[in-house]
This record gives C-alpha cells, structure tokens and sequence, in this order.
C-alpha cells in the first residue's frame, strides 16, 4: 500500500514532459523578451540620441550578429559535448551584464558609437553561444511530436520579443536606462527557471576529437544530408537578403521617410516590430491548428516567395498603416518558414551532432544576417532607402526559381 502511494504521488510521464516544457519555455521566454527590448531600444540609440548615418547604423545592426558567424558552430560544438542546462544557466548570468553596463553609461552621459558596439559584439557572442544550445535541448525535453514542440518554441520566441517590444512601447516614458534594468532582469529570472531543469548532459560518450576536428564533422553531418543543407542554404539567404534589409532599412525609413523622431520613432518603429511578430505569432497558431505537415518544404517555399512580393511593394512610400499591414505579412511568411525549417533540421539530424547541425542552420540565418546589414547600409545610402530594397527582392525572385529544382520542394514528411 506504501509503495502504491508512492507511486500514486510520482508525476505521470505527461506531467513531467509538461513540467520541464514550462520550465525551458520560461527561460526562453526571458531571453526573447530581453531581445524584443533590445530590437527597438538598440537602433533608437544609434539612429536618434547618436544621428548616425546609415551605414554606420548598418555597421551597427552587424555588430549584433556579426559574432554569429565567429562562434555560433564552436557553441554547437560545446552543446554536443556538456551539460546544456548548465551552460544556458551561465550564459542568461553572463548576458545580464552588458545591459547593466550600459544603464551606467547612458547615466554617466558617456554613451557613444563605441560603446554601442561593444554592447552589440558582447551580447551578440553570448547569443551566439545560446542559440545551439537552447536548440539541441528541445528535442531532449519534448521527446515526441517534435513540430509541434518545435512550433510552440517558435510561439514562445515570437510572443516573448513581441512582449518586450510592447513594453519598450507603452513604458518608454520612464527612460533607457530603467528599460536596460528591465531586461538585465528578465534575464536573470531565465537563469533561475532554467536552473530547475534536470541536468541535460551530453548524449554519447567524448569522442577526444579537438574542437576543430568536432566543427568540421558537424558541418559535414550536415552536408551528408541533402534537405538539411539545402535548407540551410536557404536559410542563409533569408538571412542575407531578408533580416539584413529589415534590420536597416525600416528603421531609416522611420527617420528618413516617416520624419519621425525622439518618442515618436521609438513608438512607431515599436509598432511595426509589434506587427511583424504579431504575424509570426499568427503563422505560429495556423501551424498549430493544422497540425502535421507532409509538404513542409513546399510550405517553406510559398513564405519565402512572400517575403520577395512585400520587399517589392516596400519601394513604394505608403501610409504608415500599410507599412505596418506589410510588415504583418513579412512576419506571418518568416514565422513559417523560420518553424518549417527548423522541424526538418531537427528531425534530420543525429542526436549525436544535433546541436552542430542545429548551430551550422542558425548560423545560415545569423550569418547571412550581418553582411546583409552591412550591404543594406550602403545601399540604403547610395540609392535611397526605397530602391535599395530592390536589390534584395530581385536577387531572392532568382533563387525562388532555383528552389523549384531542389530537395526543398521534394521533401516530404513521413511523421515528426
């Protein structure tokens, strides 16, 4: 009889999956708030209290996820051989320190263009530490029916940054500075839901391999796989041509096209934020409600061509309402094809090098991301803010065409 209450009082095996989905979804959700605070807060600095121009606001935006490129597949690396939940604990720690510094600064009146970059280079390398981590840890924690798990990610991503910019939005009145304390918090309170998870170790025994030897058979794991790697190429050039000219160019077209300035810009470049994850957040309930997809390659495909149309229309100067119904659009097309691409990956990789694949497909979206910043930057300054978007749209109605031949477009998904 003891021994059935015991039991009686153990967590179902549902309950303990629900239990450690809440716990990861907690501090995912900390740090995406964190990062919907820093996309409004960070171009505001740069382009309105320092009047940079724009190819140093595109110099910027890179700095943020320039160390991407640098670390993010050492990240996969280190995630494949130690204990994830340890390392998501430190680096939400670690991350609470640059926001910190700066709340400082700006109160010391020192801020500057240097500065600024720092901020972005330190929160960039932890974010690119982060990123593989949290990814390979998912599929660990959920166990089954990974689109799903993969799709509530997705949610909790999108929902979280769409909160911290709501928050940027409606309390911007109470300064920068209690702002970057805010989100020095949210950070802390990410390491604290995290550290409740059971300990994550790795899944298979050291292999004695150096770290560069691990990088090279990750990346080649990858390539082995063809949809992987074809997803991950184009996740390169979603990034390249797609985030770069988002990250530049809406918000010059908020100072340069909409005359906004001070609390002005910040609420409204807030609210075309708010509009782009509101429509990430909308794909996400979609996905959900239909449930398993066969043809997700195809249904990746489709967003992507979307994304092309709307660069397109962005040439035009448009209300303010239209813009922001543009950017709900752009949003609802990245959402699903950032929660399509993802699910192949995930699925397609071994547990042994999940992390690595996971980190070699982020950094197709976080390294094609920096160098498209920084092009868009100076395109946005030699031809205009308006034809300058036409380069990227051209390029991708190209390589839309070039999908049509590729695994992309034959992938089909069996279960997962």
């Amino acid at each position: 009889m003891a021994v059935q209450g015991e039991l009686a009082d153990r967590p179902s095996v549902a309950e303990a999956r629900t239990q450690r989905l809440r716990l990861y979804f907690g501090g995912q959700a900390s740090w995406f708030i964190s990062l919907g605070i820093q996309f409004v807060l960070f171009p505001y600095l740069a382009t309105e209290l320092l009047h940079e121009t724009p190819a140093r606001v595109g110099i910027a935006q890179m700095s943020l996820m320039a160390p991407a490129l640098l670390f993010i597949l050492l990240g996969g690396t280190i995630a494949d051989h130690s204990d994830v939940r340890r390392i998501l604990v430190r680096l939400h720690v670690l991350s609470a320190l640059p926001p910190l510094i700066l709340f400082a600064v700006i109160l010391s009146g020192h801020l500057s263009y240097g500065v600024l970059i720092a901020y972005a280079l330190a929160m960039g390398t932890l974010s690119a530490f982060a990123m593989p981590a949290r990814d390979s840890a998912l599929n660990r924690i959920a166990e089954t029916n990974i689109q799903q798990a993969v799709t509530l990610a997705m949610g909790t991503q999108m929902g979280s940054q769409l909160l911290g910019m709501l928050v940027v939005s409606m309390a911007f009145i109470v300064g920068v500075p209690a702002l970057l304390l805010f989100q020095m918090t949210m950070l802390l309170g990410g390491a604290v839901a995290t550290g409740k998870l059971d300990p994550l170790p790795p899944e298979h025994a050291p292999s004695g391999e150096g770290r560069l030897a691990q990088i090279v058979d990750g990346i080649a794991e990858a390539w082995e796989q063809p949809i992987t790697f074809m997803v991950i190429v184009l996740n390169f050039a979603v990034g390249l041509f797609y985030v770069g000219s988002f990250m530049v160019v809406l918000p010059l077209m908020m100072r340069d096209v909409y005359n906004f300035n001070g609390t002005e810009f910040t609420s409204h470049f807030a609210m075309i934020n708010i509009a782009f994850w509101g429509g990430t957040i909308t794909a996400t309930i979609a996905l959900l409600k239909v449930g398993h997809i066969e043809r997700r390659g195809r249904v990746m495909i489709g967003a992507v061509t979307a994304g092309f149309i709307i660069l397109g229309l962005m040439t035009f100067t448009v209300p303010f309402p239209v813009l922001s119904f543009l950017c709900f659009c752009w949003g609802v097309g990245a959402g699903t094809t950032m929660t399509m691409g993802r699910t192949i990956v995930q699925i397609a990789a071994k547990p042994s090098h999940r992390a690595r694949v996971l980190a070699f497909y982020q950094l197709g979206f976080s390294g094609g991301a920096p160098i498209g910043s920084l092009i868009m930057g100076f395109l946005v300054g030699g031809l205009g803010v308006h034809q300058a978007v036409l380069v990227p749209a051209g390029i991708m109605v190209g390589i839309v065409a070039l999908l049509f031949l590729s695994p992309i477009w034959h992938y089909h998904a069996e279960e997962g």
